[in-house]
């Protein structure tokens, strides 16, 4: 559904807001504020500050989902699988209120709404792995074959670095993230090269 500019306003004041204060530290008053408007008037868009947080969550999904799609895109046939969305995901932390928001909703979120937010982070994470299988396909027609399970085996791996980086990044530094991930990937990298010459499962 289209949301009309006065909308689309509270919603991006809310994704910045609830991505720095979280679902409980949230202020409907400081949102309001932020867009100027009064408490009161915020209500007529939005009945609770459940339903404002679940626009902001699919607001802030839709965006990553959508840079995750043109980092895959955008990776050389010659690079390791997913590395480039990895790379990318370390420095957009610092840098996007959409990111940090779904990374702190998806691993922290409200108690009433959990199953809701745990479905749609499922669905993202869901998306990675495809697109990293896909990348996979592509990357190992020069290095030799995997089998299925493999395949699936790298898939999942690939989903640990991630969520390794994305726990990193919420509770650290994006410096020790960096550090883990060129330490996961050049271990990451050695192995699928290993396994693709010799056809051995992981």
């Amino acid at each position: 559904m289209t949301r009309s500019p006065a909308t689309q306003r509270i919603v991006c004041a809310a994704v910045a807001h609830f991505a720095e204060a979280s679902y409980d530290g949230a202020s409907l008053s400081a949102i309001a504020e932020a867009v100027g408007i009064r408490k009161a008037s915020l209500y007529a868009h939005f009945a609770s500050k459940e339903a404002l947080f679940m626009a902001a969550f699919e607001e802030a999904l839709g965006i990553e989902r959508t840079f995750a799609d043109d980092c895959f895109n955008d990776e050389s046939d010659r690079a390791l699988p997913g590395l480039r969305y990895c790379h990318a995901l370390i420095r957009r932390f610092g840098e996007s209120a959409h990111l940090r928001f779904l990374l702190r909703a998806g691993y922290m979120p409200p108690g009433t709404l959990a199953e809701w937010v745990d479905a749609r982070h499922e669905a993202y994470l869901a998306q990675l792995n495809d697109r990293f299988l896909a990348r996979l396909d592509d990357w190992q027609g020069a290095q030799g074959a995997l089998c299925a399970m493999q395949r699936e085996r790298f898939a999942l791996a690939y989903l640990g670095i991630v969520d390794s980086l994305q726990v990193k990044l919420i509770y650290t530094t994006a410096e020790l993230a960096l550090a883990r991930l060129e330490a996961l990937s050049s271990i990451f990298e050695d192995s699928l090269i290993q396994h693709c010459k010799s056809g051995n499962t992981p």
